[in-house]
């Protein structure tokens, strides 16, 4: 744990650098100043660096919270510490999907209303494997849609040439694969 805390506050201290403006000469001295010689970081112990970061506040360094670039609303709280949150997360970005969306998952699958909720790892893994799976459809469908483009076809005209085509096949797997593979033999 001491190794982490050392990442984060010598991570802090040179944050402070940047946003007082030192160079490289007046941050060496800083760190000599607050730590009774030693110029540098890598030198120091945690301890020392506490010593240096709060030398820096003195100096008018004003830690900020940190803001999560992709995070929009719904975002769980835990998202940080729990490394599967952090992949729906980006299963969402890549559906373009709110985080509303994978509370409406879980809760169809496990009664449990929120994302950030779910604390068993099989809840999770499913929310995953549920996120991938429609990720994987709107791929095929994209794919049946590009093919079809390039022979000057739409989805409608799908469904005109196959009349009896089951019910939904837009959202179905199967379906679109076979679609994919016949105008891909069309196309060639």
């Amino acid at each position: 744990m001491a190794k982490d805390n050392r990442k984060k506050v010598t991570a802090q201290v040179h944050i402070a650098r940047k946003q007082l403006g030192l160079d490289e000469e007046t941050y060496r001295d800083a760190i000599a100043l607050a730590t009774g010689g030693k110029r540098s970081c890598a030198d120091c112990t945690v301890a020392e660096l506490y010593q240096v970061l709060q030398h820096m506040k003195e100096r008018g360094f004003k830690a900020r919270p940190r803001k999560r670039v992709a995070q929009h609303p719904g975002t769980p709280h835990n998202l940080d510490w729990e490394p599967m949150l952090q992949k729906v997360e980006a299963l969402l970005a890549e559906l373009k999907a709110p985080w509303s969306y994978a509370d409406a998952i879980a809760q169809r699958q496990t009664g449990i209303e929120r994302v950030a909720w779910l604390k068993k790892p099989e809840h999770l893994r499913s929310l995953i494997a549920a996120l991938d799976v429609e990720l994987e459809k709107r791929r095929k469908l994209d794919l049946l849609e590009r093919q079809l483009a390039e022979s000057g076809l739409t989805l409608e005209d799908v469904e005109q040439q196959f009349p009896n085509i089951r019910k939904g096949w837009r959202r179905h797997r199967l379906t679109l694969d076979l679609l994919a593979d016949h105008y891909a033999e069309r196309g060639a």
